[in-house]
């Protein structure tokens, strides 16, 4: 499925686009049947496009997603639809062919592919890896263009989050203590304009959704996010610390 034209992803739609991406299902009665369930699973690639960039999108829907930047078109270089789709139907026999070769290629090698770390989304890493010298790519490319590509989905993640500059601070710091806590901590090293934004966890839940949403990436950024059960009094408790402190 496309998405053309978005100018921002709503909630329901990225935790759709969640689930897909990685393989999810959902159940009902079976029809005409009294007891019978139907189960759907299915995972399947989408497309979004969207100008502005969804750099406001939830940090779990930049991290399953490869970020495409494409260049404009200059006036010399536009084709009407009659004379693309003759260009591409030209190219097609080539395009098919090309993509069958690196289908053939990585069904060969797919099993002796090993990574030294995986990352997210480690099956289709470890899919398009093992098609790499079908692709004219040097071995471990595929690897470094994602790892290339996740950093600047994390990026774009940090710059439309008004919570990651107090959080920064908060992890040099260390903290330990409940959600209303550390909330209570960030309001006091954030801006009056920030905390009104829209964007701001206005509660404790609401911030523990955010960092449980963020922990990935902030983890990869240095700062380390635990929620512990409880504690005696039987209240959960959220730790933060720097992970750049302790190497």
């Amino acid at each position: 499925m496309c998405f053309d034209n978005l100018s921002h992803l709503p909630e329901d739609l990225a935790d759709a686009a969640c689930r897909l991406a990685t393989g999810g299902g959902f159940g009902g009665r079976q029809l005409y049947s009294d007891y019978d369930q139907a189960v759907f699973d299915a995972t399947r690639p989408l497309v979004f496009n969207a100008i502005p960039d969804l750099g406001a999108a939830r940090p779990d829907f930049l991290d399953r997603a490869l970020i495409i930047d494409f260049l404009d078109i200059k006036p010399e270089m536009r084709r009407d639809e009659t004379e693309f789709w003759c260009e591409f139907k030209q190219a097609q026999p080539r395009i098919l062919g090309s993509l069958l070769d690196a289908v053939v290629v990585g069904l060969s090698n797919l099993y002796a592919v090993t990574l030294a770390e995986l990352p997210r989304m480690a099956d289709f890493v470890i899919w398009v890896s093992a098609c790499e010298s079908a692709l004219g790519l040097q071995k471990g490319e595929v690897l470094a263009a994602y790892r290339a590509n996740c950093s600047e989905a994390r990026n774009l993640a940090f710059e439309a989050s008004p919570v990651i500059e107090a959080l920064r601070e908060v992890a040099r710091a260390g903290f330990s203590g409940t959600s209303s806590q550390l909330l209570h901590v960030l309001n006091k090293l954030t801006s009056d304009r920030t905390r009104r934004s829209q964007r701001w966890p206005k509660a404790p839940n609401a911030l523990s959704n955010t960092l449980r949403r963020m922990a990935g990436n902030l983890r990869s950024a240095g700062i380390e996010i635990y929620f512990n059960r409880a504690d005696h009094q039987g209240k959960r408790v959220i730790s933060v610390k720097s992970a750049l402190l302790d190497s």
